[in-house]
């Protein structure tokens, strides 16, 4: 196709919405889309054949693509925002997030599984050479504190995709049977913006009926789980986009969201087994040693406090070890002598959290109500 004539812009690279340089950015007046091709002190842009309505950013050099991404991503929030008010807490977006795969402890059976879908966010042409195409939806499953949340933001990073998480039973229990059309104007803004994971948590939160009363709920959970299946089917097979969501309550899901075309690739976050255990504990270890910059445990006996770590979860070994700093603050705060942690604190602080978490978990299943 043959290019148009070029006009310089006034301000360098405003086009782009970058600081000035001395190199020059020239643009159509009418374009679908364009490649950069870097010259000595111009950048030239190609036309090529693309639907006004779909242009990307994803052409741009790396930089450039990560910042107009980002602010288009911003002014979305703002819009919803305006529309429906405060989204904190509610909707979040990530452009980058911080944990990677290496960084999770145990769940080799689903790190293995994640390591698939980056492929598939990544390099969707490999489907292609094999005749299949990418999932679109994915849930993720298990106990709370196992993991699921980690996994995808894990799963994001490394397919250099952006992280938009909605937090559902937040959003429902605000906006009730009405959180469908939020939801569909997530979903179409998504659409439109590369490369995304859009994390549903706690999708079982679309099964109302536990938060309103009977008549609201159906009605209004109807609603729901129809406008999510719809935008599901509706993703098309780019690969670009992929709904993860996570439960820990399996049971509550909508069957009309599990099949083909929808949700329908499965994984397992489960309790971790001992020698999991003992790796998650290195991991969160060695993380508070690095922000500290010095050692602050002795040599720790991992069978003996594994051993009390009965259905201890992910999560909950992080907790038992942050438990077991705060206590050498307290006593170095209240100007007593205090050593590096040792396996006989874990073990104390692990009694005394599990006291705890059968406390929490009374709360949680209703038996104290």
């Amino acid at each position: 196709m043959a290019q148009a004539a070029l006009e310089p812009l006034t301000n360098p690279r405003s086009c782009f919405g970058l600081p000035s340089s001395k190199a020059d950015c020239r643009i159509t007046p009418n374009f679908g889309g364009m490649a950069l091709e870097p010259g000595r002190d111009q950048i030239r842009p190609i036309i090529t054949p693309m639907k006004p309505e779909r242009s990307s950013p994803l052409s741009l050099p790396p930089p450039a693509a990560q910042e107009i991404l980002r602010r288009r991503l911003e002014n979305v929030l703002a819009k919803l925002e305006k529309k429906y008010g405060d989204l904190r807490g509610k909707i979040e977006l990530t452009m980058t997030p911080e944990t990677s795969l290496k960084e999770i402890g145990g769940l080799a059976g689903a790190k293995r599984e994640i390591e698939g879908l980056i492929f598939a966010l990544k390099s969707p042409d490999l489907h292609i050479r094999w005749g299949t195409k990418p999932p679109k939806g994915v849930l993720l499953y298990g106990p709370p504190g196992t993991g699921k949340t980690l996994l995808s933001k894990a799963l994001a990073r490394e397919s250099g995709a952006v992280f938009f998480h909605l937090k559902l039973i937040n959003v429902v229990s605000k906006w009730r049977g009405e959180s469908g059309e939020l939801f569909h104007e997530v979903f179409t803004a998504v659409k439109e913006n590369g490369r995304t994971i859009l994390f549903l948590d706690e999708l079982d939160a679309l099964s109302i009926e536990r938060l309103f009363l009977p008549e609201e709920a159906r009605a209004g959970g109807g609603r729901l789980v129809n406008t999510i299946a719809e935008n599901l089917e509706d993703l098309g097979d780019t690969g670009q986009l992929m709904v993860v969501a996570s439960t820990n309550r399996i049971d509550a899901i909508d069957p009309a969201l599990i099949r083909p075309g929808r949700i329908d690739r499965f994984i397992e976050a489960g309790l971790p087994e001992a020698e999991e255990k003992a790796e998650i504990f290195r991991i969160h270890q060695a993380k508070a040693e690095a922000r500290a910059g010095r050692k602050l445990f002795l040599e720790l006996q991992y069978d003996l406090i594994v051993a009390r770590m009965v259905k201890l979860s992910g999560a909950d070994i992080a907790e038992v070890l942050q438990r077991a700093l705060e206590e050498k603050v307290r006593l170095e705060g209240s100007g007593q002598q205090t050593g590096l942690v040792s396996t006989e604190d874990i073990q104390k602080v692990i009694e005394n959290y599990r006291r705890t978490k059968e406390v929490i978990e009374k709360i949680r299943y209703g038996q104290y109500l």
